[in-house]
């Protein structure tokens, strides 16, 4: 990306360093301005180069925070998961401890009812 930038404030550079040279007749003025268009390209360029560099560190921790966040979000999944497994199995168990609580009240009304 860097170079490809590089490259095209070359051409931008070199187009117009040579319509200036033709508008200008001193050679002197000439090469001076060429000689601060040149260093403003570098210049320019280094600060892409650097902000290239910030926006890929910036990249790189928006990647690693959705890698934690993923593993994260995985392990609540699994403990609702098993939240939901150790509700119903309770669930089930109350459910047969109220059966046998039935049962065990219909036999004492069946032998009451015998009784009399």
């Amino acid at each position: 990306m860097k170079t490809l930038t590089l490259v095209i404030i070359a051409f931008i550079s070199i187009f117009t360093v040579n319509n200036y040279m033709y508008a200008t007749d001193d050679v002197k003025t000439t090469q001076s301005t060429i000689l601060r268009l040149s260093d403003d390209i570098w210049k320019m360029a280094d600060r892409i180069g650097e902000m290239a560099d910030r926006i890929l560190e910036m990249a790189d921790k928006i990647v690693k925070t959705q890698e934690i966040q993923s593993k994260n979000l995985e392990m609540t999944q699994e403990n609702i998961l098993k939240t939901l497994d150790l509700m119903e199995k309770s669930i089930d168990s109350n459910n047969d401890m109220l059966k046998a609580l039935i049962d065990s009240n219909n036999k004492v009304a069946d032998c009451m009812c015998k009784g009399k």
